[in-house]
C-alpha cells in the first residue's frame, strides 16, 4: 500500500472510530487531559503500524485493546502494587464485541431510551457500563440482589434490540457495513 493510500485509509478508520475509543478513555482515565494524551498515542502506534504494512483486519478492536493497555499503563504508574485489570476490566465481552462492529449507534440516545423506559434499569446500566462497576458493586449500590441486577441488564438489552431494529424512527441505528 503506497504512503497516500495508507494516509486515506487511516483517516477513515481514524472518522469511525475516534467517538468511542475516545469515549471509552474519557471514561476509564481521569483527568481529560491524560486520555486524550492516550487517544493520541493509540492512534500514532496505530497509523505506523499501518505504515509498516501490518494487516490490520479489525482497526476498532485493536485500538480498543491498545486504549486498555496504554489505560492500565497509565493507573500503573501511580499504583504499582495494584491489580489494574480489576480497574479496566471489560465487564461484558459480548456487549464489547456488538459495540466494536457497530459504529452507527448513538450512546446518548441509547441511554435516554433506557432512561425512559425504565428508571432502575438505567441506573445500573450506568453504573455497570458507564462506570465500570461490576455486577455485585451494582447491586449493592442499588440495594438489589445480583440476580434481579443480572436480569435486569438482559431484559433491557432484549428490549433495545427489539426497540431499535423495529421502524423506520430508529433507522440510523442500523450499521450501514462491516468495518474491515
Amino acid at each position: 500500500m503506497s504512503g497516500d493510500s495508507v494516509k486515506e485509509r487511516f483517516e477513515e478508520i481514524y472518522d469511525r472510530t475516534y467517538d468511542s475509543i475516545y469515549r471509552y478513555l474519557i471514561t476509564k482515565v481521569s483527568p481529560r487531559e491524560a486520555a486524550e494524551d492516550i487517544v493520541q498515542n493509540c492512534y500514532l502506534e496505530f497509523y505506523k503500524k499501518m505504515l509498516e504494512g501490518g494487516q490490520i483486519l479489525r482497526p476498532k478492536h485493536l485500538l480498543l485493546t491498545m486504549a486498555k493497555r496504554r489505560a492500565a499503563d497509565y493507573y500503573r504508574s501511580f499504583t504499582p502494587t495494584e491489580d489494574i485489570d480489576d480497574q479496566t476490566a471489560i465487564y461484558d465481552e459480548k456487549a464489547l464485541r456488538e459495540l466494536e462492529n457497530d459504529d452507527s449507534f448513538e450512546y446518548e440516545q441509547i441511554m435516554r431510551l433506557i432512561a425512559e423506559s425504565d428508571d432502575t434499569a438505567y441506573r445500573i446500566f450506568y453504573l455497570h457500563f458507564h462506570c465500570g462497576h461490576t455486577l455485585e458493586k451494582t447491586a449493592r449500590e442499588l440495594a438489589m440482589s445480583e440476580s434481579t441486577v443480572k436480569s435486569k441488564i438482559y431484559r433491557m438489552l432484549r428490549k433495545l434490540r427489539k426497540q431499535l431494529t423495529e421502524g423506520e424512527d430508529n433507522a440510523f441505528f442500523r450499521r450501514s457495513k462491516q468495518i474491515p
